[in-house]
C-alpha cells in the first residue's frame, strides 16, 4: 500500500525514475501487487498537476538565478556562458515533458493496482485514534486522511493474510508515521507491524530493495540507457554552468 506522497514524489523527481522502472517490472512479473486506496487516488489526481508545475517553476527560477549571477560576475567569459545558457534554456521544455510522461507512467501503475475503498469501520477507527491522540494525531495537524489510510492497511492485512503474502506499507510522510528512527513505524502503530510478514518502509527504495536487492541497480542501468542525449546535454551543461558560476563568484570575492 502506497501513500499519496510516494506517488507524487516518484512522479516528479528525476532521481526517482529508476524506481518507476523497478515498480513497473515488479508489477508486470506479478511479484508485487500495488494496493491503492481511493482516497490516495483522489489526492494524487488533485495534486499531480500542481506538483509538476511547481517543479517546472523551481527549475525556471533556478535557471534565471544562474543567469543573473553570470551576468554580474561572469567576467571575460560572460557572453560565451550566456550563449550556452540560452542553448540549454531552449531545451528546458523537454524536462517539463519528461515530468508529465512520468506522471502518465505512475497513473498506469495506479490503473493496474488493487483499489480499496475507505470503509466505515476504518473511518471509525481513525476517529478513535484522534480522540486518543494516538499517531498520526500526535502532532498538531489534521491527520484524519492519514489515520484512515493506516486503518485501511490494517483491515486489508487482516482480511487477506491467509495466502502467505508479505504486506508492506510505504510512506514518505515520516512526521506522521515514523518513530524517531525514521525506518521504524511510530510506536502507536506497533500492533499493526508486529508480524514479520507486515513491513513498514519510509522510503519506496527501501521497500523495493527488501523485495529484490538487485532490481534497482538494473533499473538504474535501464534508465541511463534510455535517457535521450538532449536531456543528458541539458543536465550536464547546467552542472557545468553552476560550477563555473560559483568558481567565478568565489574568485571575485577573493579579489575584492
Amino acid at each position: 500500500m502506497l501513500d499519496t506522497c510516494v506517488l507524487l514524489d516518484i512522479s516528479t523527481r528525476k532521481t526517482d525514475l529508476p524506481i518507476v522502472f523497478a515498480l513497473e517490472e515488479l508489477v508486470s512479473t506479478g511479484n508485487v501487487r500495488l494496493v491503492i486506496p481511493d482516497l490516495v487516488v483522489s489526492e494524487f489526481n488533485r495534486n499531480k498537476d500542481d506538483v509538476a508545475e511547481k517543479t517546472w517553476r523551481r527549475l525556471s527560477l533556478e535557471f534565471k538565478q544562474v543567469r543573473s549571477v553570470i551576468e554580474e560576475f561572469g567576467g571575460d567569459d560572460k557572453e560565451n556562458a550566456i550563449e550556452v545558457l540560452k542553448e540549454v534554456g531552449s531545451r528546458l521544455p523537454l524536462l517539463s515533458e519528461a515530468n508529465y510522461a512520468t506522471i502518465s507512467r505512475v497513473e498506469h501503475l495506479i490503473e493496474k493496482s488493487l483499489k480499496v475503498e475507505a470503509t466505515d469501520s476504518a473511518k471509525l477507527a481513525a476517529v478513535a485514534r484522534a480522540l486518543d491522540k494516538r499517531a498520526p494525531f500526535h502532532i498538531s495537524k489534521n491527520s484524519m486522511a492519514d489515520a484512515v489510510l493506516i486503518e485501511l492497511f490494517r483491515e486489508f492485512v487482516t482480511n487477506n493474510q491467509s495466502g502467505g503474502d508479505t504486506f508492506a506499507f510505504v510512506t514518505h510522510n515520516r512526521n506522521d508515521f515514523s518513530s524517531k528512527d525514521h525506518r521504524e513505524p511510530h510506536q502507536d502503530f506497533s500492533e499493526i507491524f508486529s508480524s514479520n510478514h507486515v513491513q513498514y518502509f519510509s522510503t519506496i527504495s527501501s521497500a523495493i530493495n527488501f523485495l529484490d536487492e538487485g532490481i534497482l541497480e538494473d533499473a538504474q542501468f535501464e534508465y541511463d540507457f534510455a535517457q535521450t542525449r538532449s536531456l543528458q546535454e541539458i543536465l550536464s551543461a547546467m552542472d557545468e554552468l553552476v560550477d563555473k558560476v560559483w568558481y567565478t563568484v568565489i574568485a571575485t570575492w577573493l579579489i575584492i
